[in-house]
């Protein structure tokens, strides 16, 4: 949501708006220049806070403002800001001592970075921003991602740059910086429904609500529409709510083709949207491990980021710049340990299994020690905030606001509290799209849009290739993965391609592109 480059001693000077900016002797802070976002600069004696927050539909837009204050008034605005109900990113200054705090909202949309020196702090949004600064790469935070064990965390992949994670607070003044996580988030627990309360009456209210929370135009909305029941949702409330909105998508190839086609026909006409998409064959993932000129990965795996920048390209030549996502629906719907029974199917493909096979003995120890560094429990699942912090940086390139409405911390507690007969099977949501599609659109047991058949295709492809790269490999340098194993898995994922190899092989390459890139 913002960029800063903050000298400390320059918090001694006075701070100013200009520009589009806030400035204080050398340094400064820029908010990602959006009409979704606002900036308040809030100044007293001694002491100011910035805060970038997303506009709200509920409060009159202040737009870019600056105000001197009493304490009393500095104190009312604080609280405020505090308690405002979209996402934010605050930073709050102390003129003596020269000391700063950086605070982030509950949503975690759109997360930033920081990295903190002696007497410098750079914040960013966008990993780039970095690159130019030496860095080497997090032996233990990589050796847990390669073995698939991703977890939502402060500590970055980069050595001494870290994520400020959901209600996190980081704590900078000369010689010295802590962070400090909030307080976990109670765990759910599904209770009845009043009698006088209609499960499906009470989902679109809430659902509705959080879709119109920010003032956006329908012309300035798009929806990402693959054509599953997430994004379906998400485009539902959106077409009640506006009336014509444009969506995007990306049409996959294989045995889900042609479902998925006949599905987001139906979603199309039905909500009346302005539709248009881009062939997954036409913008395939590449896998060269080379770093591209002007191409910096981010801290977080993401392949088909080339299908999806043409989407977004769509999107805006078209006038959007508001983003609309299903993120967050896998996670809204959870079954709960004691609803689990020996006849619901176990999930699993090994993954973990073929990823614990490419490390190193130290990589593998490391794997399982670093539980410890999680964030805490939120009230936005930590799976739905990971999925924010892969894609963000890269919407926000492209000039693209991200919104996941399914990841609202207010929807996903009434959803998590539900009775099981609600959450089962996803029916409250199965229950609204009958009643905005018709019921044909999603019946039970519909064949569901995958990208599980695009990465062997390819890899079978340029096996060769990739091979002739792995000649030199970064992460066995550092002593992380075994290239023995390493191409054993190139060549069993060439020839018989399974769910979890493909997957272990997948975040090993984007690994070695990103140590690749630092080096």
């Amino acid at each position: 949501m913002l960029k800063a480059d903050i000298v400390l001693s320059d918090l001694a000077h006075s701070v100013e708006w200009r520009d589009g900016a806030i400035f204080f002797g050398g340094s400064h802070i820029r908010p990602y220049p959006h009409p979704a976002l606002e900036t308040l600069l809030v100044r007293t004696r001694g002491q100011w806070f910035a805060i970038v927050r997303e506009r709200s539909a509920a409060i009159v837009p202040i737009g870019a403002e600056s105000r001197d204050v009493d304490a009393e008034e500095f104190g009312r605005l604080y609280r405020e800001c505090m308690l405002w109900p979209l996402d934010y990113a605050m930073v709050e200054a102390a003129q003596a001592g020269h000391r700063l705090k950086l605070r982030a909202g509950a949503l975690g949309a759109a997360p930033v970075y920081c990295r903190a020196g002696e007497d410098r702090v750079v914040v960013s949004w966008d990993i780039a921003d970095f690159a130019g600064e030496p860095s080497a790469i997090d032996m233990e935070i990589a050796s847990r991602r390669l073995a698939l064990r991703s977890a939502y965390s402060a500590r970055q992949l980069c050595v001494g740059t870290m994520q400020l994670t959901e209600r996190a607070s980081l704590y900078v003044e000369p010689g010295k910086a802590s962070y400090r996580y909030p307080s976990p988030s109670e765990a759910p627990e599904a209770a009845p429904l009043p009698a006088d309360r209609d499960a499906l009456a009470e989902f679109e209210r809430r659902l509705h609500r959080v879709a119109s929370a920010r003032p956006f135009a329908s012309a300035r909305i798009s929806a990402e529409l693959s054509g599953g029941m997430d994004s379906a949702t998400v485009a539902a409330a959106l077409a009640a709510l506006h009336g014509r909105i444009a969506s995007v998508g990306i049409l996959l190839d294989g045995d889900t083709r042609d479902a998925q086609i006949a599905r987001r026909k139906s979603i199309v006409g039905r909500l009346g949207l302005d539709d248009a998409t881009v062939e997954i064959a036409e913008y395939p993932p590449s896998l060269d491990l080379r770093p591209q000129p002007g191409q910096i990965a981010g801290f977080y795996w993401e392949y088909y980021l080339e299908a999806c920048a043409a989407s977004w390209i769509s999107a805006r030549s078209r006038g959007g710049d508001a983003l609309f996502t299903g993120i967050g629906g896998d996670e809204l719907f959870p079954a709960y340990a004691d609803e689990i029974t020996q006849t619901t199917p176990e999930r699993g493909d090994g993954a973990e299994a073929y990823a614990e096979r490419l490390l190193t003995p130290r990589a593998s120890s490391a794997a399982r020690g670093l539980s410890g560094f999680d964030a805490p429990a939120s009230p936005v699942p930590a799976t739905s905030l990971l999925a924010q912090a892969c894609r963000a940086p890269y919407a926000l390139r492209h000039g693209l606001w991200p919104v996941n409405p399914l990841a609202d911390p207010g929807l996903v507690a009434f959803c998590h509290r539900l009775p099981r007969e609600h959450r089962q099977e996803r029916e409250l949501m199965r229950r609204y799209l009958h009643a905005h599609l018709g019921e044909g659109v999603f019946p039970r047991g519909y064949v569901k849009e995958t990208f599980a058949h695009v990465l062997p295709a390819l890899i079978a492809r340029h096996a060769g290739a990739i091979a002739a790269q792995l000649r030199d490999c970064a992460l066995a340098d550092l002593g992380i993965v075994d290239r023995k194993a390493v191409l054993a898995l190139l060549d069993s994922v060439a020839a018989t391609p399974t769910p979890g190899s493909v997957a272990a092989l997948a975040m090993f390459l984007w690994m070695e592109r990103f140590a690749r890139q630092l080096s």
